[in-house]
């Protein structure tokens, strides 16, 4: 399932998926590239950035191979250059983590074997955002155990043997996933239909608070009172300029006992 933009989302704009995370404390958004750029703009305008763009360090390529639980393939690659990574199609000298996901190609994964590149495991729950959102990408895990797809001659030179361990090699596989999706795909979908209705309930909250405003007459400034008060009383008084004095005087007078009004007598 992919991460959707919670900026578009709120907007009730179409749906994007989300490249880049926003974290402030315990408070995490998903967001497309740009809502990032819009918010990251309002950030640097309240903290006075100079504007110039965040350092990226460089750290080699990596591959990615199989699909990432939760991402398009163009934004699992987007999140890994965003943080400084290369993408490339096939393990090199420099290649610096190997991304696995569910089915992963399996020259790739050989590749990897021999040039002992450290491996992240993205079927694992989780593990994909966590390091999008705290910036380690971490390369501890297994390589996964892949064979390569075989073939219509490799199969038909298979023993009966050979045959029943890879039909039931494919059905444990087969298993593994559907597990997955019962667990995972539940568990997601939980999470976002909890967020839905956290949003559905502000998004009425506010729309309350905009008619309940809409139906209340207009406030009126202090010095729209005052005139408002002295046409009232038989004042000559001009719709702009200063107030004179004396009206604002006896304004005060009129409506002392009624909560202090802080007028500038002095004009």
């Amino acid at each position: 399932m992919t991460v959707l933009c919670m900026g578009c989302k709120k907007k009730g704009s179409e749906d994007r998926a989300a490249t880049t995370v926003i974290v402030a404390g315990r408070q995490v958004w998903d967001v497309c590239a740009e809502h990032a750029e819009r918010f990251g703009a309002q950030l640097a305008a309240v903290f006075g950035s100079d504007g110039l763009e965040a350092a990226v360090e460089a750290r080699g390529s990596v591959v990615i191979t199989g699909t990432i639980p939760g991402y398009e393939p163009d934004s699992a690659r987007l999140a890994l250059e965003n943080a400084g990574y290369r993408i490339v199609g096939h393990v090199e000298e420099d290649t610096a983590l190997i991304v696995c996901g569910i089915r992963p190609a399996p020259h790739k994964v050989a590749e990897a074997a021999a040039a002992g590149t450290p491996c992240m495991d993205a079927t694992r729950a989780g593990v994909f955002r966590e390091a999008v959102t705290s910036g380690h990408w971490s390369g501890g895990d297994a390589l996964p155990e892949v064979v390569a797809k075989a073939t219509a001659a490799d199969v038909r030179r298979e023993t009966a043997e050979e045959k029943s361990v890879r039909r039931e090699r494919e059905a444990d596989a087969m298993k593994g996933y559907v597990a997955w999706q019962r667990t995972e795909v539940p568990k997601r979908m939980a999470e976002s239909a909890v967020r839905w209705a956290e949003e559905r309930k502000e998004k009425e909250a506010k729309e309350t608070r905009r008619r309940v405003n809409r139906s209340l007459p207009p406030q009126l400034s202090e010095a729209q009172q005052i005139r408002a008060w002295a046409r009232a009383e038989g004042y000559t008084i001009s719709d702009r300029g200063v107030i004179p004095g004396a009206v604002r005087e006896a304004y005060r007078h009129s409506h002392a006992g009624q909560g202090e009004l802080d007028l500038d007598v002095a004009s």
